[in-house]
């Protein structure tokens, strides 16, 4: 080694040695004679020869083929610059490597690292160590000492878990190695982070040098939570760091769609930062998971089981119409003891049930034959149905409950009844009121009782001292119907005032299809795996007791996933019972490295043998030139070698004479750049799968989208211009709106969307983007907008390539706006078309091609509207009125008949 320079097969340098005896080799040989047609040469064939004048070969040939000669032995010879070495000691090495949640994020550049070490390690041996336990459930163990092959295709194999790793069993695994090698060099790639046991691995471990990455990059999402408005909230944990901290983070459903977007603020010092995420119901209960994009691993995604999501419950009373009466309403109780973030929906069964709630608490209320079979329906497909006792119950039972109800009312504070209340007994172990507090402060005077002739002993899940049952349940299809045999208020009983009413209420409502099982044995269903991907459970997990699920954390035999049954799914996520993130503390004597600094050597072989041979071609060509061979083909071949030649050397680069631009000579679309990377990236999106519509769909052949800045870049060359304005968006500067304002008089078309809208405005997208429209009125402000009106199906624009009846885009039923017949240009064409669908969101595509976003309402073929509705608008700015004499088919076609 020379330095950092060595050489892969250095006996070839030896070859050197020949270039000497190489040089005199090619000084005498002369070279081939050149030929030359001459006639009056055969006059000298017959005179005798009296000297010879020997020809050598030119200089410069000589040394151009010495030159290519060195460059070929150094070439075989292998150079590098190998880095500074990693190991000392001459045993096997024993190389640790975390492969537990908190390596994931960096986990191909611990992989890199590690094959760099084996490679240095060479015949030494290679004996792995991963530190975190293996699907199956084993512990960490040392492997055999391995070749230098061995070791690198064992390193490729291994993979990121989603649980800690064990610091117990790894220290007893290293104990284990170093009696089995005393002599052994060991070496740990960690994550960094601190955990407890660590200090414990390292000294049984005694490494020579540590390996880490950057701490500062770890990022945990923790477990989604409920505002007390009903919002669903993000929280993310980190190392704390002296500087804010930005977080993205997206809610996505069951396909992968992303629904709603937050950002989570880390402040400076502090170890978490929460971010709500604002979703109108529809949506908020399609959400499957919260996850951190461009992360990968389970640290990153946070599932969300049936007790994450915004509840729905509906509320009807019968009988009165003071329902909501405070104290005395027979809703007013169980409106407070809802879960807190449970969404409310009182009114009539029809009105409640319509909106297709996730649990419908019944007061009271007469149900009529066409009734009963609705909620059966309701029941049977995934819905819980609770009722509450009352004089109309009592009077007339309907069929609703398979258990059929006795008409009357049992008093048992009468005479006959003994004079005093009953309280409750004991919950019926197998019931899912199992393990809640007993209300005993709850008496309860009056009940309607059920036939015990056709009582399944099953159906009882609670009962009064003396026996008589109050609560009555059952499973029907996915959902349950749930009977409490006394009033809501406090007309029949204390219940409703007890302390554990609340409790009660919020066992009973989710029980229904999606709710969190409260008790029993669970399953799990999915699994996530160490790259944060949702798999099939792997053998080694066992089922869990739902009651302990808060104190379970994330193990081979209860790994992070959804666990559940038929009747809903809970989430058990990592973060769960991780403790405070802190960076690791390493012994004060022991080298610590950065992954970056960790590089596997850089070969110029191939570069030096690619040098070699440019020159023997060089040497071949000049070759034919002095022998007079070169032909006009010839020189036009030398010609353009050379020239290529030429041109690939970066000097002759920055000379090169500007090529024009791609928009000038493909059309193009074009969008107008946003301070937001992720609002640029879903608008480029877009625009990409839009063009490619076109090209499909039309005659017309687009060239990618490009991102524009007006005032700075030529907007002459695009047709459209697509700019989507957020809450975030900042008002244009003078320039930027006189560039829009020349834009619009020069023919293009300025399409302005929005990602949606404020609560209570039109269409689907209210409330995704509050403050959007407030955001939109104050960016346009500056612009020369001719008079709006909305666009109807009248319009050119709704007939230039589809048949247009609506515009939706990722939302549907806001309007959209176009310039009146005064404001347009002299073909009569808009020169701007405004709307709040979010065009750009319905058509953007991912890599895998499969949509970024869902539709709300996500009716059929609303994403395909969407996408015609792009058409439209391309060639609404390519073909100006084209298509307008559509509009008068209908008079052309009256006047024909007539």
């Amino acid at each position: 080694m020379i330095g950092a320079l060595s050489f892969a097969a250095p006996a070839v340098l030896a070859g050197i040695l020949v270039l000497p005896a190489l040089y005199f080799i090619l000084r005498a040989m002369p070279p081939a004679p050149r030929r030359q047609v001459f006639p009056p040469i055969r006059l000298l064939r017959m005179l005798a020869p009296t000297a010879h004048t020997p020809v050598r070969m030119p200089l410069w040939l000589l040394l151009l083929r010495l030159v290519a000669a060195a460059l070929l032995i150094v070439g075989f010879a292998g150079p590098q610059i190998v880095p500074p070495p990693i190991l000392a000691g001459r045993g096997p090495v024993l190389l640790a490597i975390d492969n537990g949640w908190a390596s994931a994020a960096d986990f191909a550049a611990r992989q890199a690292a590690a094959r760099r070490i084996a490679d240095e390690a060479g015949r030494r041996g290679v004996i792995l160590l991963s530190t975190a336990r293996a699907p199956d459930g084993k512990p960490p163990r040392p492997g055999p000492v391995l070749g230098r092959d061995a070791a690198l295709a064992a390193i490729g194999g291994l993979h990121p878990e989603p649980w800690p790793a064990d610091r117990r069993a790894d220290e007893a695994a290293a104990r284990a190695a170093r009696r089995a090698h005393p002599g052994l060099t060991a070496v740990y790639v960690a994550d960094g982070l601190a955990a407890p046991g660590l200090d414990a691995f390292l000294a049984a471990l005694r490494p020579e040098r540590i390996v880490t990455g950057s701490i500062a990059t770890l990022r945990l999402l923790d477990d989604a939570g409920t505002a007390p408005d009903g919002a669903m909230r993000a929280r993310v944990r980190l190392v704390p760091r002296p500087a804010p901290v930005s977080v993205p983070v997206l809610a996505e459903d069951r396909e992968g769609d992303a629904l709603a977007r937050a950002i989570v603020t880390i402040r400076p010092d502090h170890p978490t930062g929460t971010a709500r995420i604002d979703l109108p119901f529809a949506l908020q209960a399609r959400v499957s998971r919260l996850v951190i994009p461009g992360e990968d691993g389970a640290a990153a995604v946070a599932l969300l089981g049936g007790a994450s999501r915004q509840l729905l419950v509906g509320l009807a009373a019968g009988g009165t119409a003071d329902a909501e009466q405070r104290f005395t309403g027979e809703l007013y109780y169980v409106r407070r003891a809802l879960p807190q973030g449970a969404r409310r929906l009182a009114g009539s069964l029809v009105q409640v049930i319509g909106a297709d709630p996730g649990a419908l608490i019944l007061a009271d209320v007469d149900l009529r034959p066409e009734a009963v079979a609705r909620l059966r329906r309701y029941i049977a497909a995934g819905g819980v149905v609770i009722r509450f006792a009352g004089p109309l119950t009592a009077s007339r039972p309907d069929k609703l409950n398979p258990d059929k109800l006795l008409p009357g009312i049992r008093d048992l504070s009468g005479p006959l009844a003994g004079g005093h209340p009953e309280t409750i007994a004991a919950f019926a172990p197998d019931s899912p009121l199992a393990g809640l507090k007993l209300p005993l402060d709850a008496h309860i005077r009056r009940l309607i009782l059920p036939d015990p002739a056709q009582l399944a002993p099953a159906s009882v899940w609670a009962r009064l001292a003396d026996g008589t049952p109050i609560i009555l349940g059952q499973r029907l299809g996915r959902g349950a119907l749930v009977d409490v045999l006394t009033t809501a208020n406090p007309d029949w009983s204390d219940l409703p005032l007890s302390a554990a009413f609340p409790a009660l209420i919020r066992t009973l409502v989710h029980l229904g299809a999606g709710g969190a099982p409260s008790s029993g044995r669970l399953a799990l269903v999915r699994a996530l795996d160490g790259a944060g991907r949702l798999i099939p459970p792997a053998a080694a997990a066992k089922p869990l007791d739902a009651a302990r699920m808060r104190h379970v954390a994330a193990s081979p035999e209860h790994p992070p996933g959804l666990w559940g049954d038929t009747h809903g799914t809970v989430a058990l996520n990592l973060a769960g019972h991780v403790p405070k993130l802190a960076a690791a503390s390493w012994p004060a004597l022991v080298p610590v490295t950065g992954l970056d600094a960790v590089k596997r050597a850089r070969r110029f072989g191939p570069d030096i043998l690619a040098a070699a041979m440019a020159l023997l071609l060089f040497d071949m060509l000049a070759t034919l030139w002095l022998r007079g061979a070169l032909r006009i083909g010839t020189l036009r071949i030398g010609a353009i070698l050379g020239a290529v030649s030429l041109c690939l050397w970066p000097s002759c680069i920055p000379h090169a004479r500007a090529a024009p631009p791609e928009a000038a000579l493909n059309t193009t679309l074009a969008y107008v750049r946003a301070d937001d990377p992720a609002t640029d990236r879903i608008v480029r999106a877009g625009l990409a799968a839009l063009t490619a519509a076109v090209n499909a769909e039309t005659a017309a052949v687009l060239g990618p989208p490009r991102g524009v800045v007006p005032g700075r870049d030529d907007l002459d060359l695009y047709p459209l211009l697509y700019w989507r304005i957020t809450s975030r968006t900042r008002p244009p500067t003078p320039p930027v709106c006189a560039a829009l304002d020349a834009f619009m008089r020069g023919g293009g078309l300025l399409v302005i969307d929005t990602d949606g809208g404020d609560a209570g405005q039109a269409g689907s997208g209210a409330g995704f983007d509050p403050g959007a429209q407030a955001s939109r009125r104050r960016v346009t402000s500056c612009l020369s907008l001719p008079p709006l009106r909305p666009l109807t199906d009248r319009d050119t624009l709704a007939h230039t390539f589809f048949l247009l009846r609506s515009f939706p885009g990722r939302f549907d039923g806001a309007p959209v706006y176009i310039a009146v017949r005064g404001g347009r240009d002299a073909d009569g064409v808009s020169p701007v078309v405004i709307g709040a669908n979010d065009w750009a969101g319905a058509w953007a595509l991912g890599a895998d091609g499969t949509p970024l976003f869902a539709l709300l309402p996500g009716m059929p073929g609303q994403r395909q509207a969407a996408l015609r509705v792009g058409v439209n608008l391309v060639m609404y700015a390519l073909t100006g009125t084209y298509k307008a004499d559509q509009l008068q088919i209908p008079a052309i076609l009256q006047r024909l008949g007539e």
